[in-house]
Protein backbone atom coordinates (compact mmCIF):
# COMPACT_ATOMS: atom_id res chain seq x y z
CA UNK A 1 0.00 0.00 0.00
CA UNK A 2 2.97 2.01 1.25
CA UNK A 3 4.58 1.78 -2.54
CA UNK A 4 1.35 2.94 -4.21
CA UNK A 5 1.22 6.18 -2.65
CA UNK A 6 4.79 6.70 -3.18
CA UNK A 7 4.32 5.38 -6.86
CA UNK A 8 1.75 8.24 -7.38
CA UNK A 9 3.81 10.70 -5.63
CA UNK A 10 6.21 10.23 -7.65
CA UNK A 11 3.88 10.27 -10.59
CA UNK A 12 2.19 13.65 -9.29
CA UNK A 13 5.98 15.14 -8.79
CA UNK A 14 7.13 14.16 -11.68
CA UNK A 15 4.24 15.67 -13.83
CA UNK A 16 4.53 19.46 -12.27
CA UNK A 17 8.62 19.27 -12.36
CA UNK A 18 8.06 18.56 -16.53
CA UNK A 19 5.17 21.44 -16.34
CA UNK A 20 7.44 23.97 -14.38
CA UNK A 21 10.58 22.63 -16.92
CA UNK A 22 8.43 23.62 -19.93
CA UNK A 23 6.98 26.94 -18.29
CA UNK A 24 10.52 28.18 -17.49
CA UNK A 25 11.33 27.34 -21.50
CA UNK A 26 8.73 28.87 -22.64
CA UNK A 27 9.35 32.08 -20.42
CA UNK A 28 12.88 32.06 -21.66
CA UNK A 29 12.65 31.62 -24.93
CA UNK A 30 10.42 34.20 -24.71
CA UNK A 31 12.61 36.69 -22.97
CA UNK A 32 15.77 36.15 -25.28
CA UNK A 33 13.53 36.06 -28.78
CA UNK A 34 10.85 38.58 -27.95
CA UNK A 35 6.94 37.94 -27.32
CA UNK A 36 4.78 37.09 -30.06
CA UNK A 37 2.51 38.99 -31.96
CA UNK A 38 -0.80 36.88 -31.59
CA UNK A 39 -3.67 37.04 -34.22
CA UNK A 40 -7.14 37.24 -32.13
CA UNK A 41 -10.10 35.12 -32.34
CA UNK A 42 -12.30 37.52 -34.06
CA UNK A 43 -9.60 38.19 -36.44
CA UNK A 44 -9.26 33.99 -37.27
CA UNK A 45 -13.36 34.13 -38.21
CA UNK A 46 -13.00 36.84 -40.47
CA UNK A 47 -10.06 35.17 -42.49
CA UNK A 48 -12.15 32.09 -42.25
CA UNK A 49 -14.89 33.98 -43.94
CA UNK A 50 -12.80 35.65 -46.14
CA UNK A 51 -11.06 32.33 -47.56
CA UNK A 52 -14.25 31.18 -47.50
CA UNK A 53 -15.81 33.74 -49.21
CA UNK A 54 -13.12 34.65 -52.19
CA UNK A 55 -11.32 31.90 -52.19
CA UNK A 56 -13.42 28.67 -51.42
CA UNK A 57 -11.14 26.05 -53.47
CA UNK A 58 -8.03 27.27 -51.88
CA UNK A 59 -6.17 24.34 -50.58
CA UNK A 60 -2.36 25.34 -49.78
CA UNK A 61 -2.48 27.79 -46.69
CA UNK A 62 1.04 28.90 -45.30
CA UNK A 63 1.24 30.63 -41.96
CA UNK A 64 4.62 32.12 -41.71
CA UNK A 65 5.90 33.07 -38.65
CA UNK A 66 3.29 31.07 -36.72
CA UNK A 67 4.83 31.24 -33.28
CA UNK A 68 2.94 28.84 -31.06
CA UNK A 69 0.57 27.68 -34.06
CA UNK A 70 -2.52 29.44 -32.51
CA UNK A 71 -4.31 31.05 -36.01
CA UNK A 72 -3.02 27.52 -37.41
CA UNK A 73 -4.80 25.77 -35.04
CA UNK A 74 -8.17 27.87 -34.89
CA UNK A 75 -8.02 27.99 -38.50
CA UNK A 76 -7.86 24.01 -39.14
CA UNK A 77 -10.84 24.03 -36.61
CA UNK A 78 -13.04 26.36 -38.55
CA UNK A 79 -11.83 24.87 -42.25
CA UNK A 80 -10.48 21.24 -41.76
CA UNK A 81 -10.44 21.18 -45.53
CA UNK A 82 -7.36 23.40 -45.90
CA UNK A 83 -3.73 22.14 -46.37
CA UNK A 84 -1.91 23.93 -43.35
CA UNK A 85 1.83 24.44 -43.34
CA UNK A 86 2.92 26.70 -40.37
CA UNK A 87 6.60 28.14 -40.10
CA UNK A 88 8.39 29.90 -37.54
CA UNK A 89 12.38 30.14 -36.90
CA UNK A 90 12.20 28.78 -33.04
CA UNK A 91 12.64 25.19 -32.27
CA UNK A 92 10.65 25.88 -28.88
CA UNK A 93 7.99 27.45 -30.35
CA UNK A 94 7.28 25.42 -33.10
CA UNK A 95 7.90 22.50 -30.25
CA UNK A 96 4.85 23.73 -27.96
CA UNK A 97 3.21 24.14 -31.22
CA UNK A 98 3.27 20.84 -32.21
CA UNK A 99 2.68 19.39 -28.67
CA UNK A 100 -0.78 21.55 -29.31
CA UNK A 101 -1.47 19.55 -32.53
CA UNK A 102 -1.03 16.45 -30.78
CA UNK A 103 -3.45 17.18 -27.58
CA UNK A 104 -6.26 19.06 -29.96
CA UNK A 105 -5.59 16.43 -32.95
CA UNK A 106 -5.94 18.43 -35.75
CA UNK A 107 -2.88 17.93 -38.97
CA UNK A 108 -0.72 20.52 -39.35
CA UNK A 109 2.63 20.99 -40.36
CA UNK A 110 4.82 22.91 -38.56
CA UNK A 111 8.13 23.08 -39.51
CA UNK A 112 11.33 24.88 -37.49
CA UNK A 113 12.55 27.03 -41.05
CA UNK A 114 13.24 30.70 -42.28
CA UNK A 115 10.75 32.22 -43.85
CA UNK A 116 12.83 33.36 -46.22
CA UNK A 117 14.15 30.21 -47.23
CA UNK A 118 11.19 28.27 -47.64
CA UNK A 119 9.78 27.28 -51.28
CA UNK A 120 5.77 29.09 -51.38
CA UNK A 121 5.69 28.20 -55.02
CA UNK A 122 2.49 26.02 -54.37
CA UNK A 123 0.85 27.88 -51.31
CA UNK A 124 -2.77 29.19 -52.43
CA UNK A 125 -3.04 31.87 -49.42
CA UNK A 126 -0.44 33.32 -47.55
CA UNK A 127 -0.71 34.68 -44.02
CA UNK A 128 1.75 36.65 -41.81
CA UNK A 129 1.68 38.89 -38.88
CA UNK A 130 5.49 39.77 -38.13
CA UNK A 131 6.79 42.88 -37.02
CA UNK A 132 6.86 46.04 -39.52
CA UNK A 133 10.67 45.62 -40.46
CA UNK A 134 10.46 42.29 -41.97
CA UNK A 135 7.60 42.90 -44.62
CA UNK A 136 9.43 44.83 -47.31
CA UNK A 137 12.09 42.08 -47.40
CA UNK A 138 9.19 39.68 -47.14
CA UNK A 139 6.99 41.19 -49.87
CA UNK A 140 9.81 40.88 -52.20
CA UNK A 141 10.40 37.36 -51.91
CA UNK A 142 6.63 36.90 -52.40
CA UNK A 143 6.08 38.58 -55.58
CA UNK A 144 8.52 37.03 -57.17
CA UNK A 145 8.04 33.20 -55.68
CA UNK A 146 3.86 33.19 -55.80
CA UNK A 147 2.19 32.18 -58.54
CA UNK A 148 -0.14 34.01 -60.02
CA UNK A 149 -3.71 34.50 -57.75
CA UNK A 150 -2.06 33.60 -54.68
CA UNK A 151 -3.70 35.79 -51.73
CA UNK A 152 -1.67 37.46 -49.56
Amino acid sequence: MIFLVYFFLFLIFGFFAVALILFLVLAIESLVRGHDLPTSKRATRALAGAIQKYSPDARIFYDLGCAHGTLSLRLKKILPRLEIYAIDNSAVRVFFAKLKTKILQRKINFYKRDIFKTDLRDADIVYTYLWYDLMPILEKKLQKELKQGTIV
